[in-house]
């Protein structure tokens, strides 16, 4: 299981400063605007999952920590790589 850190370290290698200042002004991060002070690494959403899906094993304290980070595609890491004990539930159908 890799730390938190470790994590953050490979995972920001994928950003692309390009992609980053298109991202900031789509969610508009300006002075002022809704998004005001959110940073961007600039890594896509597909992206995001396939690095999360290769890191499933992340514990609960890694995630916390990757959930508190400054970087908007490392917060989302956070929530797709998240440790879940929930089994998928049964449907049931009425007949």
């Amino acid at each position: 299981m890799e730390t938190a850190e470790t994590l953050i370290e490979q995972f920001t290698a994928l950003g692309d400063p390009k992609i980053a200042a298109h991202s900031a002004r789509f969610f508009k991060s300006g002075l002022g605007e809704y998004g005001h002070g959110d940073k961007f690494l600039g890594i896509r959403v597909p992206e995001i999952r396939h690095f999360a899906k290769a890191h499933r094993d992340v514990s609960l304290k890694s995630a916390s920590i990757l959930l508190k980070s400054e970087w908007h595609e490392v917060r989302l890491l956070a929530l797709l790589c998240c440790p879940s004990n929930s089994k998928p539930r049964l449907r049931i159908t009425r007949r």
